[in-house]
């Protein structure tokens, strides 16, 4: 039986010392632990009486632990249960809809292949900002919850904020609401960044004024000495350019990079196939180039979850400044702060689960 002791014994093995607002969490959590459902109620479902047990939507400010306090819950419980960032459970839900193309109801048939696999779901990085992903998860997410899907929900942002200023928001908003009513809805408080606790550099270069001497060094040093540069990358049966490639390492320019028309798909093959990357040529950007900006946290949502190695030449700008518009400041701020634990001994010695 998962207890308050295990999971806080279990944060402490992994280096995090749970403060107040944390322990506070994890009492609810733990009595609210997922149990597995009874025949009676799986014959009668609306028998089940709506006590805020569905699931957790866990949400607050970047680095409170939020996605380490839940696996930790996750990993815990003796069920069927499947984790997923949230841009790999939208390529599931996509590639579900390719298969199932042609039936009545793809989404129904979707939610009974969850429900016939998985007890309890954790979508981690919870976040909504296409019009199309919005429209699927308006469905989606109630049809999880209708079947008794466990869930566990980690995002930065309230579920009233989620979408915002979105197209066609108002039906995702009622989704919104009806989770309300079935999930507990929780603000995980405190101002502590756990994220950046091990951080031991920033890489900051201010003596080099071209970055990219150093990165040659580091290959000829690291790499075949006698290789020519290959700036044509080919992924997914498209050509992009990089700065440099190699059968270990790829090298790549923030502003040249992430300008070019990259995907999700391209990021999850990059991750696949190169063991190291480089990435220099940072500049500031505003909301004029959103386009970046997106492409570059979907890049290191994906590299992260992936525990990929990524030397980071920032040279005179900090990763929290790199971004200064609006419109994608909630995520800029989860993504500044994974830029900076990726630069700390404990990722970078840590290995993929």
């Amino acid at each position: 039986m998962l207890s308050n002791k295990n999971i806080i014994d279990a944060l402490k093995n992994q280096g995090i010392d749970p403060d107040i607002a944390q322990k506070e969490f994890i009492n609810i959590a733990v009595s609210k632990q997922p149990k597995k459902e009874s025949f009676f109620y799986k014959i009668f479902p609306l028998f089940k009486k709506n006590n805020l047990n569905n699931g957790i939507y866990l949400w607050g400010e970047v680095g409170r632990g939020k996605t380490l306090i839940l696996r930790t819950l996750f990993k815990s419980i003796k069920m069927k249960k499947k984790e997923f960032h949230y841009i790999d459970f939208m390529n599931l839900i996509h590639s579900k809809l390719d298969e199932y193309k042609g039936r009545m109801n793809p989404l129904d048939s979707i939610a009974t292949f969850l429900k016939l696999n998985y007890e309890v779901i954790f979508i981690d990085e919870f976040q909504v900002e296409d019009v199309a992903d919005a429209m699927i998860l308006s469905n989606i997410l109630k049809l999880i919850i209708k079947k008794n899907i466990y869930l566990y929900l980690s995002s930065n942002a309230q579920p009233d904020d989620l979408y915002k200023n979105g197209l066609q928001r108002k039906k995702f908003i009622e989704v919104m609401r009806f989770m309300q009513t079935k999930l507990l809805i929780y603000k995980l408080e405190g101002q502590n960044d756990y994220r950046l606790k091990n951080i031991f550099k920033n890489n900051h270069i201010d003596s080099i004024p071209d970055s990219s001497i150093i990165i040659s060094q580091l290959i000829r040093q690291n790499f075949n000495k006698d290789r020519k540069p290959n700036k044509n990358l080919f992924i997914n049966s498209r050509k992009f350019i990089c700065s440099d490639h190699g059968e270990d390492f790829i090298w790549l320019s923030f502003i040249e990079f992430f300008s070019q028309p990259t995907a999700a798909n391209d990021f999850i093959k990059i991750c696949t196939e190169f063991k190291w990357v480089f990435i220099n040529d940072f500049n500031l950007v505003d909301d004029s180039r959103l386009d970046i900006v997106r492409r570059f946290i979907s890049f290191i949502d994906i590299a992260y979850v992936n525990n990929i190695k990524i030397k980071f030449f920032f040279e005179k700008i900090t990763p929290q400044n790199i971004y200064n518009g609006e419109k994608l400041d909630l995520l800029w701020g989860r993504c500044a702060s994974r830029l900076q634990e990726m630069q700390t001994d404990t990722y970078i010695n840590s290995k993929k689960n």
